[in-house]
């Protein structure tokens, strides 16, 4: 119990830290001048804080956020399987669109909790990023729909 209680302050606190510092860059942006506010504002835009959904009906649990950053998108997240005992994990797939294309970037899967640590940062000529969640073992799995940054 005392793990699980400094996992959910760790956690609690990573997310307080990630989102002040992306946070920093659009208060300069505010304060920037007439002419150059509309060019910073379109060049950052951030998802509102950690995203949650379930996969696997109540298995399996993932946590996201994303943005657009000095024309980088980037995505964040973390992964859990609440049930350990089966045979299931937590799958979390990411997809990026270059040149009108989507392209596959990599699977993640977690039997316990999974955090990245840091931001997937992409390419400045990556168009779009969507990513999907699932849960399942082997080649059975269940899988939610896509979730687009645009």
């Amino acid at each position: 119990m005392r793990n699980v209680r400094k996992l959910l302050v760790g956690t609690a606190l990573a997310g307080a830290l990630a989102t002040g510092i992306f946070a920093a860059p659009a208060a300069s942006a505010a304060t920037a001048t007439t002419a150059s506010a509309p060019v910073a504002a379109s060049a950052q835009s951030f998802s509102a804080g950690w995203k949650y959904f379930n996969t696997g009906g109540h298995d399996g649990r993932i946590a996201y956020q994303w943005g657009r950053k000095g024309g980088h998108y980037w995505l964040d997240f973390k992964l859990w399987d609440r049930d350990r005992r089966d045979r299931g994990f937590t799958y979390f797939d990411v997809y990026y669109k270059r040149h009108g294309k989507w392209y596959h970037f990599n699977r993640y899967s977690t039997k316990g909790f999974f955090d990245k640590g840091s931001p997937i940062i992409f390419p400045q000529d990556v168009q779009d990023i969507r990513f999907k969640g699932g849960y399942g073992w082997s080649n059975h799995y269940g899988w939610g729909g896509y979730r687009s940054y645009n």
